[in-house]
């Protein structure tokens, strides 16, 4: 049975939502699934041309990130995902969720044209992994500029008004700051004038290369950006082999996860980070990577600013931080959605498990705490089959892409601080409150 998603959006408003899904406490939502992915054409003649040019193969199309545009009016409302141009045969790279004829299709953004030239036109958009949303209902849209392995164009950052879909700007990375091996995977943007007395004129985006194993941070205000490099972002051969549901594959991937801290003045406020490949997550203070002084002559500037804040013992993707401080990933093994309370330390004991799933929770590729039209924090998943993609035996009879989301406030309960089952308990210790 099928759904309009902005029906269903609305029905995560409601209490009744939860009664309807018949879900258990703590259940993620399901939005929306897909064996492989459809797109809408224009035309069933740019359709039936993308296929046989061999632009369009739909088993080599797989999202990777999701985000929400909350409208004033829920017919407006769009939920956003990005389908990266790992391989040829992807006809749009970055789209919104639309229903044709009782199907669930990706519609391009902003239109098809930005996306039908293939790289070809470095004026459109080449390939997208991840976005990024503001307060403002703008969309920051990290273009690689990369089909494949070749880079067709300069990676870019293009910003959207979703009010009116215009371009609001195109800022195009300088050659010194990325490599060959380069891929800008991840934007997260920290707004320093948001509203309802700022317009979002004074922003950082901050970029995540996961091959190139730096951090550029773009200063919207000032349009210019710079390059950072810290050992921290680099991969750990130890956590290079990935376990998923009992099918392994190998992958030395760099700095991916990103979230920033809230803003609790007059407390410092931090980046939160961590590689792919690695079971440990680190921090630097914004007030050091804000200054684009300190790295102009030196990437590796201040490199004990950056500092390992703990371990998880295990790898995870994508993360986002809410406005109480709690830290939201999920874990390749166990598979699972977990929290980190930030005024912890960050260990096993104080990660704990909200949502565990073997089916669907095998892979968060994108992970977002969305604020909806009354202020109410939801947290959006997108998890994929990425050890079924990268082994090449996914089953397309099967259901592979997943859209999940739930209310803060459902994972949490009402006092909105991270609790639950602790991933790995404290070892017992006999007698230990006689050496106290």
């Amino acid at each position: 049975m099928k759904f309009n998603i902005l029906t269903l959006i609305f029905f995560l408003k409601t209490s009744s939502i939860y009664c309807f899904w018949g879900r258990n406490q703590n259940d993620l939502v399901l939005v929306e699934q897909w064996n492989k992915l459809d797109f809408d054409f224009p035309t069933q003649e740019l359709r039936d041309e993308a296929i046989a040019q061999g632009l369009f193969v739909a088993e080599n199309a797989f999202p990777i990130d999701v985000d929400v545009d909350y409208a004033d009016v829920i017919d407006d409302t769009r939920i956003f995902v990005t389908i990266p141009r790992f391989s040829t045969g992807i006809p749009i790279t970055l789209g919104y969720l639309t229903i044709s004829n009782n199907d669930v299709l990706i519609k391009a953004y902003p239109d098809y044209s930005w996306h039908s030239s293939h790289g070809d036109d470095c004026d459109g958009i080449t390939s997208v992994l991840r976005i990024a949303i503001d307060e403002c209902r703008q969309m920051y849209v990290l273009d690689t500029g990369k089909i494949g392995d070749t880079q067709k164009c300069p990676p870019q950052l293009l910003i959207f008004n979703l009010v009116d879909n215009s371009l609001v700007r195109r800022y195009k990375f300088p050659d010194s700051q990325y490599v060959g091996a380069s891929l800008f995977v991840t934007p997260v943007v920290d707004v320093s004038d948001p509203p309802p007395t700022g317009t979002c004129s004074n922003a950082k985006v901050y970029i995540a290369d996961v091959t190139g194993f730096s951090l550029i941070v773009y200063d919207t205000l000032t349009d210019t950006s710079w390059k950072i490099q810290n050992n921290l972002f680099y991969p750990y051969p130890n956590f290079g082999t990935f376990t998923i549901d009992g099918v392994s594959f190998d992958l030395m991937d760099g700095i991916l996860g990103l979230a920033l801290s809230p803003n609790t003045s007059p407390y410092e406020r931090f980046l939160y980070f961590h590689s792919l490949a690695s079971g440990v997550e680190s921090s630097v203070p914004l007030s050091v990577i804000n200054n684009p002084s300190t790295f102009e002559s030196n990437p590796n500037a201040e490199p004990r600013a950056f500092v390992e804040i703990g371990s998880r013992g295990i790898q995870t993707a994508a993360q986002a931080m809410d406005r109480n401080g709690n830290l939201y990933f999920v874990l390749m093994d166990p598979l699972a959605l977990v929290c980190w309370d930030s005024s912890t330390t960050y260990s096993e004991e104080n990660i704990k498990i909200l949502v565990e799933n073997d089916e669907t929770l095998q892979f968060a590729s994108g992970l977002k705490i969305i604020e909806d039209c009354n202020g109410v924090e939801e947290l959006w998943v997108m998890t994929i089959r990425l050890q079924k993609i990268w082994t090449g035996t996914l089953n397309f009879d099967e259901t592979n892409f997943r859209i999940q989301a739930l209310e803060v406030q459902q994972l949490l309960g009402r006092n909105g601080r991270c609790s639950g089952r602790p991933l790995r308990s404290s070892p017992f210790q006999p007698f230990s409150f006689l050496f106290k």
